[in-house]
């Protein structure tokens, strides 16, 4: 037995949890994650920053943040190395964000010591170090694309306020960044699904049920 999967045990146990002690949800490139790992980054808001869409179970959603940080982060070695400062940063915002009763009553549903939180939160900052490394440069946007977004996109959504729509010279420069983010993110998320296709992933969803 791994020190990986001890862990598991002990910690399932710890908790008082229903559900089989060291059930793998997924095998990514020959890693491991586990149920536990699963519902920890469910309970603590560890996976990506969208919200999570109504009445969707919120452990689906934290699987695939773990899945898509694994496939990156085994790319990705240039974004290695976070330090004490930027994990304690990340707890503390982690806190402060969840309130804390909240986070207090969550480790001790898990029967966790807020540094069993850091490999969720050092993987989730080098993923998004890896990312911001890769698509840092500037993606072009044109005046007609500009001109579309005003005309299409901003002037409708206005309207349906029941507010007045500024000027284009004056919302123009937004526009423009609302367009290179949006691309952006388009590119990031079709890089990593690209990733996933070619990755070796197994899934064993039926240990969520």
């Amino acid at each position: 037995m791994t020190k990986r999967m001890l862990l598991v045990i002990l910690l399932t146990a710890a908790a008082g949890l229903a559900q089989t002690v060291n059930c793998v949800v997924a095998v990514v490139n020959g890693e491991i994650i586990t149920l536990l790992d699963v519902q920890i980054a469910a309970e603590f808001g560890l996976g990506h920053e969208a919200a999570v869409e109504a009445g969707k179970d919120s452990r689906f959603s934290a699987l695939d943040a773990l899945i898509d940080r694994k496939v990156v982060l085994n790319l990705a070695r240039e974004a290695r190395g976070v330090d004490r400062d930027e994990l304690a940063a990340a707890l503390d915002a982690l806190r402060r964000g969840m309130g804390e009763e909240a986070f207090a009553a969550k480790l001790g549903k898990f029967g966790l010591l807020e540094k069993d939180l850091e490999p969720f939160l050092q993987d989730r900052v080098l993923y998004g170090r890896a990312l911001a490394l890769r698509f840092s440069q500037t993606i072009p946007v044109s005046l007609t694309e500009v001109e579309r977004q005003y005309r299409d996109v901003y002037v409708p959504e206005q309207t349906g306020r029941g507010l007045t729509a500024e000027p284009l010279q004056r919302v123009a420069e937004i526009l423009e960044s609302r367009l290179r983010d949006e691309r952006r993110t388009k590119q990031m998320n079709d890089w990593v699904r690209d990733l996933r296709k070619r990755a070796d992933i197994q899934l064993k969803k039926d240990c969520l049920k």
